[in-house]
């Protein structure tokens, strides 16, 4: 339910919030609404960012939330760019990066601002995320690496720690990241090369080496429909896009040996379960054809500057 016009509780207008949460959007119109009203609250701001959504996303959502801050970008210029859009208008003291299709909780908010305050060597905060059915994702990963050759996909490398204590961690998937407004400033955001995919581990990766720890809360989480946009922008291409993105990664932060015997590794690989799959003439042939043509650098135009819409038109949700 979206909160009533003029609702006092959310006129930051004159004072600084403590949190803003940031949504990066495209064609979210059906689940859009239930994420920014979950994220509304004392002293945040929500800002959506509108990667130029074909559908009724703006229409469905901010008529009637006038609390919201909405910008809208001409093009769909990938999650990073339109991301760091809303840090450079966020006002808060901490920004929490939010999935247009997650719900948060105001449990999860508080613990993860309290560790940031507690902790001056955490820099940034992710928390555990569940289905809708209520289960736990595994969602914290090591960095990239030739390891991750063996098990290609992501469920098979992603853990979900437990416990009642903060986690430290390599990176976990940016459903859900909080993180001090000036400290993620000062860094410069995400990587705006990367277009979707692998920049909330770049970003993890660079607040390592700028000497804070990244953390993950296991007794606290957050509900995530499982990357709707993502599915709907690239459908079957989506491991492909998934390996490009995490191949960019390592090339970026690794020499040129490294980088090169890993992309030639991946590409035997994927070529290899690719003409595996072709004898035996199974449905995934073609998409390790194009993750092995991705490995060896073969341009497959993943991720166009301007995307095919969701079909149909979608209505708005809650």
């Amino acid at each position: 339910m979206s909160r009533v016009p003029g609702d006092p509780v959310l006129d930051v207008s004159d004072s600084t919030p403590q949190l803003s949460v940031v949504v990066v959007n495209w064609n979210g119109a059906e689940y859009l609404g239930p994420c920014v009203d979950s994220a509304a609250g004392p002293d945040r701001e929500v800002i959506v960012v509108d990667n130029a959504s074909t559908d009724e996303s703006e229409a469905c959502v901010r008529a009637d939330r006038p609390w919201l801050r909405w910008f809208a970008n001409d093009a769909n210029l990938g999650f990073s760019t339109a991301a760091n859009r809303g840090l450079r208008e966020a006002r808060g003291r901490y920004v929490l990066f939010l999935n247009p299709d997650a719900r948060s909780e105001d449990e999860a908010v508080d613990a993860s601002i309290a560790v940031l305050e507690h902790d001056a060597a955490v820099g940034l905060v992710g928390v555990a995320i569940r289905d809708l059915e209520g289960r736990t994702t595994p969602t914290v990963e090591p960095f990239f690496s030739f390891g991750a050759l063996r098990r290609a996909r992501a469920a098979e490398r992603a853990t979900a720690p437990g416990g009642t204590t903060p986690v430290d961690i390599d990176w976990c998937h940016g459903v859900f990241l909080v993180g001090r407004r000036e400290e993620l400033l000062s860094l410069g955001g995400f990587d705006e090369s990367f277009f979707l995919y692998a920049e909330d581990m770049d970003l993890c990766h660079r607040v390592h080496e700028s000497g804070r720890r990244v953390v993950y809360l296991p007794w606290v989480s957050v509900m995530h429909e499982g990357n709707r946009a993502g599915r709907v922008l690239l459908d079957e291409r989506r491991p492909a896009a998934i390996l490009e993105s995490s191949l960019r990664f390592y090339d970026r932060h690794h020499g040129w040996l490294a980088r090169t015997w890993l992309r030639l590794a991946a590409g035997v690989t994927f070529g290899l379960r690719a003409l595996l799959y072709r004898v035996r003439r199974g449905p995934l042939a073609e998409r390790y054809a194009v993750m092995a043509r991705v490995a060896f650098g073969v341009n497959e135009d993943l991720f166009p500057a301007r995307p095919r819409s969701s079909s149909g038109g979608a209505s708005c949700g809650g």
